[in-house]
This record gives C-alpha cells, sequence and structure tokens, in this order.
C-alpha cells in the first residue's frame, strides 16, 4: 500500500481540492488495509470477520476517487480492490 500522496501533474490546485483528493487518497488505504487483514484472517478459516462496510454512499465515491488517484499516480501497480471470497 502507497502512503504517499502526490498531487504532481495537476497544477496548482486550489486547497480545498488538495484536502479532498487527501481524503480520498486515506480512505483508499483505510479499506484496503482493514479488507486485506479481513481476507488474511478469513483465509485461515476464521468466517467471523466481515469486511468493510462504507458509512455512506458519499463514502463509497471517495473510495473510488482514492482508488482513481493512485492508478493515476501509479499506474503500474496493482489498485484493484481486495476480493471479498
Amino acid at each position: 500500500m502507497c502512503d504517499t500522496f502526490d498531487l504532481s501533474g495537476i497544477l496548482a490546485p486550489p486547497q480545498s481540492l488538495k484536502r479532498y483528493y487527501q481524503d480520498c487518497w486515506n480512505i483508499y488505504n483505510r479499506v484496503q488495509s482493514i479488507n486485506s487483514n479481513v481476507s488474511t484472517i478469513r483465509f485461515t478459516g476464521n468466517l467471523s470477520q466481515t469486511y468493510y462496510t462504507y458509512v455512506s454512499l458519499v463514502e463509497q465515491n471517495q473510495f473510488t476517487v482514492g482508488r482513481m488517484l493512485h492508478i493515476q499516480r501509479y499506474p503500474n501497480s496493482n489498485w484493484a480492490e481486495v476480493s471479498k471470497d
């Protein structure tokens, strides 16, 4: 997981947009981390853990924006959502 937030390629974004993108970036990292841990636990046979549930549609959309920011910044990495099998 990449923790470095970088707006390279976006010329002088307004502070509000920069903050929004930072929040989206962090939401993506947080949800992916939680779901990755749950996936590992479930793989061992403990099915009591559940995957992250978004608190709102806004948060789910921010996750998607965060994912797109990761893809834009690091296009050669795998930014797929954690598989929820």
